[in-house]
């Protein structure tokens, strides 16, 4: 055997030997996080917790990558046509399963800015919660009410406009959440879209309009100078921040509980011990002193594993779905 030949099957044994890649070995660089909004929300400031929360543990950084643009459309697509390997993984919230809702709409390519390019639910990996962002309900001062049953009766006194509440548009989770509860009073509601919930609650603490939902962490800096007035929370128990405000069923419009959410996703075909191993780590964090502390801005750590995550996207998508069916001419 010539000494060319026999370096080449020296080689092939080396290679024969060679253990095969296994999927504990995994990751071996840094992770993305495709947030689909802009930096500094709430839904960015709970991924860059989470991302550094599990470095440690994962011995490679989560990178934040923030994809904003068409409703959370153009960061989501890039998680659903990313590389199933595990490096690329995607936040998503309820506007997720909205998204998919409206697709099914007539109106859907219309109101969304073009055909949705994936489906939320085949699509996707669901990995785990992230956050729950506990709603309130809240009115001006001026308006002569003080508990919901007060706000319906002033609604429908005033036969020609009843009451009007702001949302963030068409499609939103609050003008979901909104026409969940105008649905749920039987009252005439009536909707003013705005490009977001700061000029919404600027307008509604300046008396332009009469309610809304809020995020209950957002509302405290109103609430506690008395800008705005609780009138139920949309929690199934009463909130450790607001513990003197009702829920919706004390205050006696049971058959609504309602939040947004946030969640962790990956690219359909991800390798299930990945998945796995993402959400263990993640949902480990989520219950720790430190991650539930640095939350306290942002919402409730919502520890959900992959199958109770997948449950509620296709959950909302059905439930949303009948509310904008009704909703959306």
């Amino acid at each position: 055997m010539n000494p060319t030949r026999r370096a080449v099957c020296a080689a092939a044994s080396l290679l024969t030997l060679a253990p095969p890649l296994r999927a504990q070995e995994w990751p071996a660089k840094p992770i993305r996080i495709v947030v689909p909004y802009p930096a500094g929300g709430n839904a960015d400031s709970a991924a860059r917790v989470l991302a550094e929360a599990v470095t440690g543990a994962l011995r490679q950084p989560l990178l934040v990558d923030n994809r904003p643009g068409a409703s959370t459309i153009i960061g989501t697509e890039m998680v659903a046509r990313a590389a199933p390997d595990g490096y690329t993984i995607g936040l998503v919230t309820d506007s997720h399963a909205i998204n998919q809702a409206l697709a099914k709409t007539s109106k859907g390519a219309e109101l969304l800015g073009a055909k949705l390019p994936y489906d939320a639910i085949r699509d996707f990996a669901p990995i785990c919660g992230v956050a729950q962002v506990p709603l309130v309900l809240v009115v001006h001062p001026k308006v002569p009410a003080r508990s919901v049953k007060e706000l319906v009766a002033y609604a429908q006194s005033r036969k020609d406009q009843g009451a009007n509440f702001g949302t963030m548009g068409t499609g939103s989770p609050w003008f979901v959440h909104m026409h969940q509860l105008r649905r749920l009073f039987g009252a005439e509601l009536t909707d003013v879209p705005y490009k977001g919930l700061a000029p919404a609650a600027t307008d509604l603490i300046g008396g332009q309009i009469d309610t809304m939902v809020m995020p209950i962490h957002y509302a405290q800096q109103f609430l506690s100078t008395g800008k705005l007035v609780p009138l139920a929370v949309t929690t199934a128990q009463r909130h450790p921040l607001l513990p003197a405000v009702p829920t919706l069923a004390e205050a006696g419009y049971p058959g609504l509980e309602v939040s947004n959410w946030f969640g962790f996703v990956a690219p359909a075909g991800t390798p299930q011990p990945i998945v796995d191993r993402l959400s263990r780590e993640f949902v480990a964090a989520l219950k720790s002193p430190q991650v539930k502390e640095k939350f306290n801005l942002t919402g409730d750590p919502y520890p959900a594993d992959a199958a109770e995550l997948a449950a509620r996207i296709r959950r909302d998508v059905d439930v949303y779905g009948a509310v904008i069916a009704a909703t959306v001419k």
